[in-house]
């Protein structure tokens, strides 16, 4: 087995699970926000996109809460490789955090287009 240092890829898990963290905080507050818009305005347009709204805040907590837990697992493995290999893990870990990244950075893509689109339903309603 090639094993590479922890170090080397350690490095960014704590901050990427604060932004997922944040993200579903201010998922709720969208939520929060769109019941209101609901109450007012029960044209069948708004109520249109209030679905469509609805099921991507669910989508995108469910996707959140989905890859905080692959993060928390992968950080577990490691932790458990590298106590076992003298700070060492085994290099596969490097391709399993490049995954990692990949899902959070298009998390960071969807939630900020999703958070656009719904700026963009607030200033219309």
């Amino acid at each position: 087995m090639q094993t590479t240092s922890i170090q080397n890829i350690s490095e960014g898990y704590g901050e990427w699970k604060a932004i997922l963290s944040f993200y579903k905080d201010e998922l709720g507050i969208f939520k929060n926000r769109l019941t209101d818009i609901a109450k007012k305005n029960t044209s069948h347009e708004v109520m249109q996109q209030v679905e469509h709204f609805q099921n991507q805040f669910i989508i995108q907590v469910v996707n959140i809460d989905t890859l905080r837990h692959d993060i928390n697992e992968h950080i577990n493995a490691m932790a458990k490789e590298a106590q076992e290999f003298a700070g060492h893990v085994d290099k596969n870990k490097i391709l399993e955090h490049n995954i990692l990244k990949d899902r959070f950075e298009n998390e960071q893509h969807i939630f900020n287009g999703i958070k656009e689109e719904f700026g963009r339903f607030l200033s219309k309603v």
